[in-house]
């Protein structure tokens, strides 16, 4: 990411103080940034795109293009919004999925040999203990 960070204050035309000012950071957390010291800081990130909203996000954070087909994302009081306008107009059409309706289960016979319940013992941490019987 400080490739991408330099690029940008090349083509921006500022320094790193410069930089700092602009995304209102301290001067010396740019340069522990450039000096690979640090990591850039979710902070750090927002405050970018918020100062500079032609910077890709997807770029800045991947290195990456965003397909032409999308538009770039918006950032709004520090909130990064990815969804398109299509994107939000089809979840506001979208139906919650139906939830099928669900049956008891039915009893089966039980089988000549089949073995079953007689008694239940749950131990508590206690040290006591309840004992349940099924009928």
């Amino acid at each position: 990411m400080i490739e991408r960070i330099n690029k940008i204050l090349s083509e921006k035309k500022l320094t790193p103080s410069q930089f700092a000012d602009a995304i209102g950071i301290q001067r010396s957390g740019m340069s522990h940034l450039l000096s690979g010291r640090n990591n850039p800081s979710l902070e750090f990130i927002l405050k970018t795109l918020k100062t500079f909203p032609d910077i890709d996000p997807v770029w800045l954070l991947l290195g990456e293009k965003i397909r032409e087909q999308t538009p770039a994302p918006v950032v709004t009081d520090g909130m990064l919004d990815l969804r398109t306008e299509e994107i939000a107009d089809k979840k506001d059409e979208q139906k919650p999925p139906e939830i099928p309706e669900v049956r008891p289960l039915k009893p089966t016979k039980e089988k000549k040999n089949s073995k079953s319940v007689e008694k239940i013992v749950v131990f508590y941490d206690d040290k006591t203990f309840g004992v349940y019987n099924p009928e």
